[in-house]
């Protein structure tokens, strides 16, 4: 899996966990956890390659840790589909 391939898969478990949260609208999200909406959208198509600090902000909005994210993306991989499981919690 390539750099860009990578971006992708986590842009899709993020919004895949954004939306299983219930947070359906990205705008509501961002403006919330002080995210630019264009940025979110970006990462969650994965064209862009996300900052610790802006994966800090998502996951916090979420009520999970990087730590539960970073799982989350590598149970997908795993199973080669992004799709959520009941967690606890590019350029």
């Amino acid at each position: 899996m390539n750099e860009k391939e990578f971006c992708k898969y986590v842009g899709r478990v993020i919004r895949n966990l954004r939306i299983n949260r219930g947070f359906y609208n990205l705008t509501l999200f961002s403006l919330k956890n002080n995210i630019p909406s264009s940025t979110l959208s970006r990462i969650e198509i994965g064209q862009n390659e996300a900052q610790l600090e802006t994966l800090k902000k998502i996951t916090d909005g979420l009520g999970i840790t990087l730590k539960d994210l970073f799982l989350e993306v590598e149970k997908n991989m795993q199973n080669k589909k992004p799709r959520v499981s009941e967690a606890r919690n590019c350029r």
